[in-house]
């Protein structure tokens, strides 16, 4: 956006969104009592970054809530603690969060593993727990006080097969990283793959996570002389690292995959690629030319500054509406009250997902987006465009 639109659009959203207060739990609501809400998140380490733009996005929600009154007259006061993307802090953290400190909700997880973690707690504890962001479909199978306000792995992968469809690729090649959803990937990539009709070039070809060196791995794929190249896994930097070594080896073909390829690190490491391979493209579960979408990154930009922002931000202020709205009516309180007011919630249609894509719990579907709800996005250089591909 130019400075001019991002100017506007920051003056009718800060209206729309009631301009935040000096602090997450200023602002409105009267009486001083507060409820409180934990936020964790890998604040330390790799995913630091994209950790504080949740932060920053909770902060929005939150200061729009309590402007509004609160929840039945009470300001949300948000806590946020750092699980340096461990499940074993992530563990610490919640308990430390809902015993110590009084959480009535928890909201976040970057990563399944850690998702995980708390779920164990909040079952425990009987703390309802929002995941704005891991993607396994175990972090909520069979849960009672777990939700997601993120995509499903399943849908990604999906997702990634359908665009190599759409793209006329005919025999792409897939590298996975050895982690635990590089590995389910694989799999839902093959399943995907003989339900549509697309045929690879060979057998998925594996690279370490976090790996700091995979030339071996796309010289083999380059072998298999695809005219594409499906990427899963979970970690941002690889993704930028298989599109710098793709460019540099000459495998010239477009690269497919999900929000990992978009966040900083990827970016980075990719350099040049990201504009000199035919195509980079990246499944999303945002849709940036959605007026609520708009609004919400007018109003961020406002307050911290312009960045670029993935799907995590966006499904983190969701994410808090969505407890407000269910506060409400609870008048505050949490335990099996507020899992059934989540459990009953009208659809909801947010700053992320796909327009018209809404957000709803039922008691036995914790999943908050079905059906058609990601984005499909074009990296120009450090840019993602948003791009059609039915046409």
């Amino acid at each position: 956006m130019n400075k001019k639109l991002v100017a506007a659009l920051a003056a009718a959203s800060m209206a729309a969104l009631s301009a935040c207060g000096s602090s997450a739990s200023g602002g409105g609501g009267g009486g001083g009592d507060t409820v409180k809400v934990a936020l964790i998140i890998p604040l330390t380490g790799a995913s630091a970054k994209t950790a504080k733009q949740m932060e920053n996005a909770a902060n929005l929600a939150v200061a729009k809530i309590n402007q509004d009154g609160g929840v039945d007259g009470k300001n949300i006061s948000l806590e946020v603690y750092d699980d340096k993307l461990t499940p074993e802090d992530a563990t610490k953290e919640s308990q430390r969060a809902i015993t110590r400190d009084g959480a009535v909700a928890v909201v976040g997880a970057q990563s399944s593993g850690e998702a995980l973690a708390i779920r164990e707690v909040a079952q425990r504890s009987k703390v309802p727990f929002i995941t704005s962001s891991a993607t396994a479909e175990s972090v909520t199978k069979d849960a009672t006080f777990t939700y997601r306000i993120a995509p499903l792995l399943t849908d990604y992968a999906n997702g990634v097969v359908d665009t190599a469809k759409a793209l006329n690729l005919t025999k792409p090649a897939v590298l996975n990283d050895s982690g635990a959803a590089g590995l389910l990937l694989k799999d839902l990539f093959e399943a995907r793959a003989a339900k549509v009709g697309v045929s690879f070039a060979g057998a998925p070809i594996e690279f370490p996570i976090n790996g700091t060196d995979v030339s071996a791995q796309v010289s083999n794929a380059s072998g298999l002389k695809p005219d594409g190249v499906l990427i899963g896994g979970s970690a941002g930097s690889d993704h930028g690292l298989v599109a710098k070594t793709m460019l540099e080896q000459g495998l010239d073909v477009p690269l497919v995959g999900f929000s990992p390829i978009l966040v900083s690190d990827a970016i980075k490491i990719a350099g040049n690629a990201y504009s000199d391979l035919p195509g980079v493209y990246s499944l999303q579960n945002l849709d940036q030319k959605k007026a609520a979408t708009k609004a919400f990154m007018a109003a961020y930009q406002a307050k911290y500054g312009t960045e670029d922002l993935t799907e995590q931000p966006a499904q983190t202020y969701d994410a808090l509406m969505i407890l407000a709205s269910a506060l409400g009516k609870t008048k505050g309180k949490g335990g099996q009250a507020l899992a059934d007011a989540l459990d009953s919630i009208a659809p909801y249609e947010g700053t992320s997902g796909k327009e018209g894509a809404k957000i709803q719990f039922t008691k036995n579907r914790h999943d908050g987006f079905t059906g058609d709800y990601l984005v499909t996005y074009k990296m120009n250089g450090a840019k993602a465009e948003q791009v059609d591909l039915t046409r």
